[in-house]
């Protein structure tokens, strides 16, 4: 029974179910980990990694079972595997900036050692931790992530898990049963797994929480008692950092919790709310707010303090040493937004319509505007809709999210992109919050956005190569509206006009005269926010495009726009932020928005439905954001970007390829020189292991001149052919292939029978290892 059992988990079925669910918990692991930190095509490149690693190991270790190798073998790659995981995360903070809290580490590193484990499942013991473990890593993955792949991925390792139980079972009991009995297929198995599996989901989900909570010291949580860890996850308390955020609201700024604490400042959760009529105690900085459910207000225990910058931060929530009790001063910082999310990114604040020569007027909202607000809920989550009908830009585009905090902007406009279409804020479940600033811009109904809350906005960034072939001058024509082609009656204006036809003379495509407009602002004026115009001797814009060509961005952008409605293009100024790439911080994952980031570009209306604007960028040193690169676009991208590298370290880039040429064509000659030092400083005990090193060192010196042993040669007529040519006696090459001979084919008992002599043996290696070298023999 014992050994029908072994033979049972051992078979080659329940080998490969191992190895599945091994990899099944590793992708759970690395889709956790790796959750708004790296892409898609990032995990599939390390999925199939660890893939081949585990059926190539696979197939190595039946190898050397079939060979007699011992388990002693697979012990030390097991422990090489582990502490080489564990070794590679200095390298990783030095080499590349980044990392993994600590148990996470060990997770992955236990991770790497269950591959291995699994590939070498023909040993029953490692399949049996192997599959056990699997069910490890599941369960730390779930415990950090529970997206809808962790759920397929969870339920996969349930199947596969039952199945490798059921059938490991009714192959023990096989030489028990019946003949009848014993022909048991697939299906039944997978079978009694889906029903496993059934019944654990409602199991799970009939209690009231179903949700798999982290406790801390049992589960990875990220959290900590006496130092901070700048490669702290979403946790419990490590960290000098407010963890990034991105699609979690609890890891931005502060915790999901802090905006519940009491502050002096208006809070969008504050616990007064204005739908109740009973007075309380009112803030001297009133101003709208949500209800809170009572559940939710037993966590205001402490004031909130100002966590101005989002890299500097000890929460209170995160703080496990009630002794030291932590002071409520926040950490200054000069940011007025954190944006999270791709970029570059136009945040837009207010847009100008009327021009007089010398101020723009901002748009109004007319009284009759009627644009629908409503709500909509995704993955249980409030979305307030904006703008639900896709315009015909953003037919292809796909949803992109971005997340913006506010710090220190007092203003109730929401700052989003051109076209925003759904926002989220936690808990925010009311339309009656939002409003309309301008007809494109949206507002919140209180005095200021709310401080330090994470505000999710869903945007469209359409493919400017889609608008090339459109006909936009005469396809607003059905929309138009005098006040976006309106220009001053001033004699700035007919030069103006002169000016734009000049340059469009020989187009007659409407979106290459427009990109015409704006590459002739970014190449011909420079921006420099230090000069100003007074205009008491002309028109700013006069003197600035005629004559300065040097000045302010909203003077650049108001050239652009007055030379686009000349050339009878609807067009208008925008005003807002500008968060540059270059301002990323790769240690908070986000970009800061200062005060110097207040930039002015234009709008152009490329097609006959109200939203049919484009971003038009006259600014040099700014760019506008398109839709994500494809596969293509982002080889081509990298390509660039290598090629710019290597002309920047071109010196560096030639001495390295030349090194790695060198080394190539005299592999042989270095891996020989690198042996005899070894073979010098460390002479094996073995008799055996002796003889074999001495022979690989001779043929690597032999294989650097080109010369190399044919398979059907025999060792004695390849040395009688080499004798000539090597600066060693022929009697000691003879005598090295007899020793060879005798090393790899005489039986394990001769070690202490019949060896050839030791003493003579060690004196023919030692004149092989310092004496025979390649001669070139002149005939």
């Amino acid at each position: 029974m014992q050994a029908e059992r072994t033979k049972s988990v051992e078979s080659r079925i329940l080998h490969y179910v191992s190895i599945a669910m091994v990899l099944t918990g590793a992708l759970a692991l690395c889709i956790s980990d790796s959750h708004g930190r790296y892409s898609r095509t990032w995990i599939v490149v390390n999925t199939l990694i660890e893939v081949a690693v585990a059926f190539l190991g696979a197939r190595y270790f039946l190898a050397l079972k079939k060979r007699g190798g011992t388990e002693s073998t697979v012990n030390l790659i097991l422990l090489a595997v582990m502490l080489l995981s564990l070794a590679w995360e200095p390298v990783q903070r030095i080499s590349f900036g980044t990392g993994r809290p600590f148990e996470l580490i060990l997770m992955f590193a236990v991770k790497n050692t269950m591959l291995v484990m699994a590939a070498a499942g023909c040993w029953g013991k490692y399949q049996r931790f192997a599959t056990w473990g699997s069910i490890f890593l599941m369960i730390c993955a779930t415990t950090t992530y529970s997206g809808p792949d962790m759920i397929a991925l969870a339920g996969l390792e349930l199947v596969l898990g039952f199945f490798w139980l059921f059938y490991s079972h009714w192959n023990s009991l096989r030489i028990a049963l019946l003949p009848a009995v014993k022909k048991q297929n697939l299906s039944k198995y997978l079978l009694l797994s889906a029903m496993a599996v059934l019944l654990f989901l409602i199991v799970s989900f009939s209690g009231e929480n179903p949700i798999v909570h982290a406790f801390k010291g049992i589960i990875p949580s990220s959290g900590g008692d006496s130092r901070g860890d700048l490669h702290a996850r979403d946790g419990l308390g490590d960290g000098e950092l407010l963890v990034a955020g991105k699609y979690d609201i609890r890891s931005f700024a502060p915790i999901e919790n802090a905006p519940f604490m009491s502050s002096d400042d208006p809070s969008l959760y504050d616990i007064m709310s204005d739908t109740y009529d009973e007075p309380g105690e009112i803030s001297k900085n009133i101003d709208r707010a949500i209800g809170l459910k009572m559940q939710d207000q037993k966590i205001e225990e402490k004031e909130l303090p100002d966590a101005e910058n989002i890299n500097r931060h000890f929460s209170t929530a995160r703080n496990q040493k009630p002794a030291v009790e932590k002071s409520s001063a926040g950490i200054s910082s000069d940011a007025l937004l954190h944006v999270s999310g791709r970029t570059p990114l136009h945040l837009r604040m207010e847009t100008y319509d009327i021009f007089d020569g010398v101020n723009w007027f901002s748009e109004p909202l007319k009284t009759d505007f009627k644009k629908s607000i409503t709500l909509k809920e995704r993955f249980e989550k409030p979305w307030i809709v904006v703008n639900g009908k896709a315009h015909t830009l953003s037919q292809e585009c796909r949803n992109e999210l971005h997340v913006i905090t506010n710090n220190h902007l007092k203003s109730n406009q929401l700052p989003a992109p051109l076209h925003l279409r759904e926002i989220h804020i936690d808990l925010v479940d009311r339309i009656d919050l939002f409003g309309w600033y301008q007809d494109s811009i949206v507002k919140l109904e209180r005095k200021e956005l709310p401080r330090l809350v994470p505000m999710h906005l869903i945007s469209h960034f359409p493919d400017q190569k889609q608008i090339q072939y459109r006909d936009a001058r005469f396809a607003a024509l059905s929309h138009q509206q005098k006040h976006y082609i309106a220009l001053p009656e001033v004699p700035l204006i007919p030069k103006i006009r002169g000016l734009a036809n000049q340059l469009v003379a020989d187009m007659d495509n409407d979106w290459d005269r427009i990109k015409k407009i704006e590459q002739y602002h970014r190449e011909h004026f420079e921006q420099d926010r230090s000069v100003a115009f007074d205009g008491k001797q002309q028109l700013p814009l006069d003197e600035f495009l005629f004559e300065s060509k040097v000045g302010p961005d909203y003077l650049i952008a108001s050239s652009a726009a007055l030379m686009l409605r000349s050339l009878g293009y609807s067009t208008r100024l925008v005003s807002g932020f500008y968060a540059s790439p270059d301002d990323y911080d790769l240690k908070s994952d986000h970009t800061p928005v200062c005060a110097d980031d207040v930039h002015f570009w234009v709008e152009v209306k490329v097609g006959p439905g109200p939203d049919d604007w484009c971003t038009i960028e006259p600014t040099a040193g700014y760019a506008v954001l398109g839709p994500p690169l494809s596969l293509y676009e982002r080889t081509v991208e990298a390509i660039l970007v290598a090629t710019y590298w290597i002309g920047n370290h071109f010196v560096f880039c030639c001495s390295a390829l030349g090194s790695i040429i060198g080394a190539c064509l005299f592999r042989y000659q270095i891996s020989a020189c690198l042996i005899t030092g070894w073979l010098r400083l460390y002479r094996p005990r073995d008799t055996r292991r002796l003889i074999f090193r001495t022979l690989w060192l001779l043929e690597l010196r032999i294989r650097g001149q080109g010369q190399k042993r044919p398979l059907t040669m025999s060792l004695n007529q390849w040395f009688r052919q080499q004798a000539e040519h090597l600066s060693v006696n022929a009697n000691c090459l003879a005598e090295l292939a007899y020793y060879v001979n005798w090393a790899a084919f005489a039986p394990s008992t001769a070690d202490h029978t019949q060896i050839p002599g030791g003493e003579r043996i060690s004196d023919c290696c030692n004149r092989i290892i310092n004496e025979a070298r390649w001669v070139k023999r002149t005939p």
